[in-house]
């Protein structure tokens, strides 16, 4: 019996011990979040630390971390504030820990919110500050204490007390209690304080087993939770994406019509430059020489054309000795196979020249820009043409620019 007794009260004291210091750790935590709440709700007062760039601090586990926070965000004179409430001491008694404790927080919300600074009252977020500092209180747990055991030095002092087995003694103290009491709790049965001890302990191994079930559940719905949210935030992500890949692909739909469309006119204007090229480039021979003007060798005649009737050259029979307001051509024959030909200086000959001139300049001339109503023709570098059976074909177009 003696073993017993002193094993059990040698649990219980450690017992007592832990949850002293679990008492402590709960008072200091407490206080430390008081104060943590207080420096984070200093940082949202942005019109007087402008300079803090981050408002919370959910990192921060220590007082030397606050300390280093403020310090980055240049929240001034806060690492001081943080040393004096960190000096202040919190009664952990059972009896007054949370008088204590609430006075405290008091304390540091009056440092804070009074004077000049109680228009932080009028914060957005200042009742939010005061129910966060409510609950920190309200969550801390410290339960009374549990009776102090009888010296082990008395019990063994009674030994022999304890060893002489005395019947009687319980019948005694059960026949003290009333009738009422000994009628409702007749169906408990009689237990020893050593019993009582093991119950208790069993009592707070449950408990401890129950709040490790309930933690591991709550971190596997906080897990599914964020997978959720991760997932949510991927959806939503994509949608935007799909969208605005559906916008760029609108536009650039949009773009390939025009580019299509500046292709076939450019395709169009390939064509007809490759078949005028490969026209001018292909000479054939002469089929009938005999049917060739004579030309006199002396000097060089002039002819006059209003179009190339031939598409690729003029027709000789077409050729005019005089010219009019619409002789646009003026030829100059230099041999009985080869002549020379350039745009007519004559002003009319030239407007009507300009009133279609794609269709009389297109094949017969080169130019590099695009001619208006008023421009006047200049022949830079004259044409080249030769003589084909009744055709004089063109050679080499008229190189000309507008002014």
């Amino acid at each position: 019996m003696k073993k017993w007794v002193v094993f059990f009260v040698f649990l219980v004291s450690n017992l007592s011990v832990k949850a002293d210091n679990d008492a402590d750790k709960q008072i200091r935590e407490a206080k430390f979040q008081i104060v943590k709440e207080s420096i984070e709700f200093l940082a949202s007062d942005k019109e007087t630390f402008k300079d803090a760039k981050q408002r919370q601090c959910p990192s921060c586990k220590s007082y030397e971390e606050l300390v280093i926070f403020v310090k980055n965000n240049k929240i001034k004179k806060a690492d001081q504030l943080i040393g004096d409430w960190q000096s202040i001491e919190v009664d952990g008694s059972v009896s007054n820990w949370k008088k204590s404790l609430t006075g405290f927080k008091d304390q540091v919300i009056t440092k804070i919110t009074s004077g000049p600074k109680s228009n932080r009252k009028k914060f957005s977020n200042y009742d939010a500050y005061k129910n966060r500092l409510d609950s920190i209180i309200e969550n801390v747990s410290i339960s009374e204490p549990i009776e102090d055991v009888p010296d082990i030095q008395k019990i063994e002092e009674k030994q022999s007390v304890v060893v002489e087995p005395k019947v009687t003694e319980p019948v005694k103290v059960m026949s003290e209690k009333s009738s009422e009491s000994a009628s409702f709790f007749a169906f408990l049965p009689d237990i020893s304080k050593d019993m009582s001890y093991i119950i208790i302990l069993l009592l707070l191994a449950v408990i401890l087993f129950l709040l490790w079930v309930l933690r591991n559940k709550n971190q596997v719905i906080d897990k599914s939770s964020k997978a959720l949210d991760d997932h949510l935030h991927k959806n939503g992500s994509t949608e935007w994406q799909s969208k605005n890949l559906s916008s760029e692909l609108k536009a650039v739909k949009q773009k390939l019509k025009e580019a299509e469309v500046e292709i076939a006119v450019l395709q169009d204007n390939l064509n007809a430059e490759v078949e005028r090229n490969e026209r001018l480039s292909i000479v054939p021979e002469i089929e009938n020489p005999v049917q060739q003007v004579a030309v006199s060798q002396s000097e060089p005649s002039v002819k006059y054309a209003r179009y190339a009737d031939q598409g690729d050259g003029f027709s000789v029979q077409e050729l005019l000795d005089d010219e009019d307001s619409e002789t646009i051509f003026e030829l100059t024959i230099l041999s009985p196979n080869t002549a020379s030909f350039k745009i007519s200086g004559n002003q009319n000959a030239q407007r009507y020249a300009l009133s279609n001139s794609p269709y009389f300049l297109g094949k017969t001339s080169q130019y590099d820009t695009f001619p208006s109503g008023n421009s006047l023709i200049n022949t830079d570098i004259p044409g080249e043409l030769k003589l084909q059976g009744s055709k004089w074909l063109i050679v080499k177009p008229i190189q000309i620019s507008f002014s």
